[in-house]
């Protein structure tokens, strides 16, 4: 069941008018697709998952769609599309496209139906082609013009390391592109951030980063092969079990958070006038000086909707203390990340509700399930089996604003 921890201030949109959309009641035939699937997908999200956190503002969707509008979110795991998208849609958004790697969009079966929910395609191999981007943008102008709100992980792809990356320009640049056109009226960006106490895509990142890396060989066919084979093989093998876990009880990937925020429009983020670069060779490479400059702000603003959780906080003092860390240690520290997450005006909506105990107790739990760590019974002290998926988890709370 969904749980709605805040209800904020209607937030209303009064500017641009969109064209309207085709099919019935405003809905385009993506939209009308995902609307028929779109109870099956709520439902499985709520089996797969103990619960499903939705904490943000109270939102007119109506009101909020008159204006062009870009859906921005962090990106941990594949099942990303589905969360966002799906909850988003419930809310009663609608016409929602959204940005997907190829590596998804190709995959048999799965990929067609992605496209069908209003997936746009967009190339591992080519996205940093200037070109292809700017291309790319255009076209995803026209889509805010003809009424579609689009959904970006402006990241660039998956974090693997755990830890929120530097945004890209790639997508987000159609928006500078949009409010420029029109400097009068409102383009809204609206964040959202998801945390997994369990990726379900997590336990096969090593596999999927080897398949990249020989992805990468020049002029090497058998290792490209293994490599695309190993790549795309590691999200079917976490994509695979995700659809089927239902069938093996309720909760397998722990519970799953959707903080969001009020949309906020460009225009607050920059003044894209001011910061045009003079000669540029056309509106794309225009506002390069404006993307740092929005990109920095939404940074901040994705990594502080980022809910910390336990098994961040006990993966991070784990890593830090090594083989052997012992239960008062982890009580002790988990306070004071606590206390310093709180500082840092990260998210600790979780975290505010346990006592130091609580929150190392839950970590340690989610740790074991996932089989990163064992604990040695009667010593009350931990041994890290999969350094890799506590780096993972610790990487959240192990950033730039917490060393300094």
């Amino acid at each position: 069941m969904v749980e709605t921890l805040y209800q904020g201030k209607t937030v209303l949109s009064e500017n641009i008018k969109l064209q309207d959309a085709d099919g019935p009641a405003g809905g385009k035939e993506y939209h009308e697709e995902v609307a028929n699937v779109i109870t099956g997908v709520i439902a499985h999200m709520e089996k797969v998952f103990t619960k499903v956190h939705l904490d943000g503002p109270a939102l007119d969707p109506a009101q909020v769609q008159k204006s062009p509008i870009m859906f921005v979110s962090t990106h941990r795991s594949h099942v990303d599309y589905f969360m966002v998208g799906s909850y988003f849609v419930r809310m009663g958004f609608r016409n929602l496209r959204f940005a997907a790697g190829d590596n998804l969009t190709k995959l048999p079966w799965i990929g067609p139906r992605f496209t069908a929910f209003g997936a746009f395609s967009v190339s591992r191999d080519a996205g940093f082609e200037r070109n292809y981007v700017r291309n790319l943008c255009a076209q995803v102008v026209e889509m805010l013009k003809t009424g579609d709100s689009v959904l970006v992980f402006p990241e660039g792809g998956r974090s693997y390391s755990g830890s929120m990356l530097d945004i890209k320009g790639g997508i987000l640049n159609a928006a500078l592109m949009l409010q420029a056109a029109n400097p009068g009226t409102d383009v809204f960006l609206l964040p959202a951030a998801v945390s997994y106490e369990c990726p379900p895509d997590l336990p096969h990142f090593p596999l999927l980063l080897k398949g990249k890396k020989l992805r990468k060989k020049p002029g090497n066919f058998l290792k490209r092969t293994l490599g695309s084979a190993y790549y795309f093989g590691a999200d079917i093998r976490a994509f695979c079990p995700f659809m089927l876990a239902k069938r093996f009880g309720k909760g397998k990937y722990g519970a799953a958070f959707m903080d969001y925020g009020a949309p906020v429009s460009v225009r607050s983020l920059v003044d894209l006038e001011a910061n045009r670069v003079q000669g540029a060779r056309d509106e794309f490479a225009a506002h390069r000086a404006s993307l740092d400059i929005v990109g920095g702000k939404l940074h901040k603003l994705l990594v502080s909707l980022y809910r910390i959780l336990p098994v961040h906080v006990a993966a991070h003092i784990i890593k830090e203390g090594g083989d052997g860390v012992g239960t008062a240690h982890l009580e002790s520290n988990a306070g004071w990340i606590k206390k310093r997450m709180g500082e840092l005006e990260r998210n600790c909506k979780t975290l505010n509700t346990m006592t130091p105990q609580e929150i190392a107790e839950t970590g340690v739990k989610q740790l074991v399930k996932l089989g990163a760590i064992k604990t040695e019974r009667g010593e009350g002290k931990v041994r890290v089996c999969k350094p890799h998926i506590v780096d993972y988890f610790a990487a959240a709370v192990d950033t730039e604003e917490h060393k300094s």
